[in-house]
């Protein structure tokens, strides 16, 4: 295994048994970070991000779930502290969907989207020149702000800066980002992964 994705879709709305049950897989602190969501759709996404790390992680590892600690840093994506591994994955949830990316070999960010309308007055302060022009040049100017959110997302998140950075400096769309980025549409949502070989 070097890279695997994992997308899940639900649309449920209402916290009930499965949820409750779900959440014995977590860790208390966990419990306490979905807990903070005001809506309830929002905590259950959060578990299953919670969830889906645990499983994959012990799925490609044997590791069992109870040896699982993770750690995350202030402005950071979580980091599994112990036990030491070679691994690094990422995930992202929006209305309705989960991504999840997990890989041995490189350092891996991920984001997604769902397609809806988009937020075009914010293209000024986040989009490269080359962007903008993308978007605004495309037959389908919502899917295409949503590629290069996603992509910008997926590739802060692996460079570890978050969104912290000058966004506009970036430029998802020249190489070497872009020779590091795949983008894909799944169930009406963009998803991006981005991976930077480990030296």
């Amino acid at each position: 295994m070097s890279t695997k994705i994992y997308f899940l879709k639900d649309n449920t709305e209402n916290w009930g048994p499965v949820q409750d049950y779900l959440s014995g897989f977590v860790s208390a602190e966990r419990r306490e970070k979905i807990n903070r969501y005001k809506f309830e759709s929002d905590k259950m996404l959060s578990l299953y991000a919670a969830v889906i790390t645990r499983l994959a992680i012990v799925r490609e590892t044997g590791i069992k779930n109870e040896d699982l600690v993770f750690e995350c840093p202030y402005m950071k994506k979580p980091i599994l502290s112990s036990p030491d591994t070679s691994l690094d994955f990422n995930f992202s949830h929006t209305k309705g969907a989960v991504l999840f990316g997990l890989s041995t070999d490189s350092t891996i960010g991920v984001d997604v989207e769902r397609i809806h309308k988009a937020p075009f007055n914010t293209m000024k302060m986040v989009c490269h020149p080359a962007e903008a022009d993308y978007i605004n040049n495309s037959s389908d100017k919502e899917k295409a702000f949503f590629e290069i959110w996603t992509k910008k997302e997926a590739y802060t998140k692996c460079m570890g800066t978050g969104l912290s950075v000058d966004l506009k400096s970036i430029n998802t769309l020249s190489a070497p980002i872009c020779e590091n980025i795949e983008t894909f549409i799944q169930d009406g949502y963009v998803c991006s992964v981005c991976t930077l070989k480990q030296l």
